[in-house]
């Protein structure tokens, strides 16, 4: 029997090990990944993907606990710093969800860069990326910037970038996470010819079902924990496996905790990488759920990425921290007015409306007039009762005076709607009128 490409025994990693904020990230994972084959780690946030990807991309393996990573039957734990580095540069591509690619340097230099760092000569590694270029029909390309493409380009590049080296083992890391689903349905073409023309082994990292589909062997994960593989008969049964009760295991009836701090991670950290707003809805989860305290949750977010925190500035994670306590003291209120509406739907809510309103528009710089004011009010009572959508919602904000609307610019009308869902996030509405 062949030696697998990937085998991992017995691992365990903690984040913050042995402080108060420890985090046991992933317990006791076992699994193994046959050379060419195409697996798939698929699970919620948090569930420790990402930081099982970085294990077997040698990104983390120095930080790893217990257990033994084994590529090509030799343990990573046991390689040197130097021999690591070497592992990283040509025994493993990764494609990561944000792209990374230089900002300053052209998309020629970005693919040539891992073969600057094995010595190539200039002209040979340009011509070696000139040609992985064509490969993905981006030569045309090759002298512009990072900024001057769209999110499919720069992930084609991204895509050329890892195949540099000529690495055996290709990682991509939720490599749809910002794609449309034209650009996300090439990207999942590009990752199967990979696999079966190439012959490269592939390890996609994903919490979308339907990207499971050219996946022969699937790890489902969960709170650490590695809870089921399963091998589709036919790759295109890869997605109808998904059964719904494993799908519920997986995401156990999405708790109103875990949907606000999903919400609120996207609002909170716009602009942050993929794996910065994942690492933050996981603390930010926990600090709803009553797992962590204050302090506690600003530490994790003050506390350097590298070491198992978020790397936010002190004074950001203290306002986030802030933001993040105003909405769950928002979300009691809501709680409340929805207890009474239980009892009586004709319950009047001036009272509260009036308090949300001031709470939404407390970053606002103009002033309302009356009338503007009383169509803002009967839009959030309206969406209180859940007898306008959200998109509704919006709209009636964002429509102008003479049009019966609020009249409200598009940025603001955004920010006080993504305010306003973030606590309503969970709640099972019905319709009280």
């Amino acid at each position: 029997m062949s030696t697998p490409l990937v085998k991992l025994e017995g691992i365990n990693f903690y984040y913050n090990r042995g402080k108060p904020s420890e985090v046991h990230a992933l317990k006791d994972i076992n699994l193994e990944i046959e050379r060419g084959g195409y697996a798939a780690f698929f699970g919620p946030s948090g569930c420790g993907k990402t930081t099982l990807t970085y294990l077997i991309g040698g990104i983390e393996t120095e930080n790893a606990d217990e257990g033994h990573i084994l590529i090509n039957g030799r343990d990573l734990r046991g390689l040197s710093k130097k021999e690591l580095a070497v592992y990283r540069q040509i025994g493993v591509g990764i494609i990561f969800q944000q792209f990374n690619l230089l900002p300053s340097l052209t998309v020629l230099d970005n693919v040539a860069l891992p073969m600057a760092f094995l010595g190539i000569n200039v002209d040979r590694r340009r011509k070696e990326a000139m040609k992985l270029l064509d490969r993905f029909a981006m030569t045309k390309y090759a002298e512009r910037f990072p900024s001057e493409l769209s999110g499919g380009q720069q992930q084609r590049v991204s895509i050329a970038r890892a195949l540099a080296n000529n690495p055996p083992l290709i990682i991509a890391d939720e490599p749809l996470g910002n794609l449309d689903s034209e650009n996300a349905n090439r990207a999942l073409e590009f990752l199967k010819e990979l696999n079966e023309k190439d012959g490269r082994t592939i390890i996609m990292v994903t919490h979308e079902s339907w990207s499971l589909r050219d996946a022969r062997t699937i790890f489902y994960l969960k709170d650490g924990e590695l809870i089921k593989k399963e091998q589709p008969e036919k790759k295109k049964e890869a997605q109808k496996k998904l059964s719904e009760h494993l799908y519920h295991n997986l995401f156990p009836e999405v708790t109103p905790e875990r949907l606000m701090a999903r919400s609120l991670s996207y609002m909170l950290m716009r602009g942050f990488s993929g794996d910065e707003i994942k690492r933050f809805e996981m603390f930010l989860a926990k600090r709803l759920s009553g797992e962590i305290d204050t302090p506690t949750f600003i530490d994790f977010l003050d506390s350097p990425y590298k070491e198992g925190g978020v790397g936010l500035w002190k004074q950001r994670a203290t306002a986030i921290a802030k933001t993040a306590e105003d909405i769950v003291e928002k979300r009691k209120t809501v709680e409340d007015v929805y207890t009474d509406l239980q009892k009586d739907p004709e319950t009047p809510l001036y009272e509260e409306v009036s308090k949300m309103r001031s709470w939404l528009l407390e970053d606002y710089k103009g002033i309302l007039s009356d009338i503007q004011i009383v169509r803002f009010d009967e839009a959030v009572e309206d969406r209180f009762r859940n007898i306008i959508s959200p998109e509704n919602f919006r709209q009636v904000l964002e429509l102008s005076r003479s049009d019966f609307g609020v009249g409200l610019a598009p940025g603001t009308v955004r920010t006080i709607s993504e305010k306003l869902e973030t606590i309503l996030t969970g709640k099972n509405l019905q319709v009280f009128h």
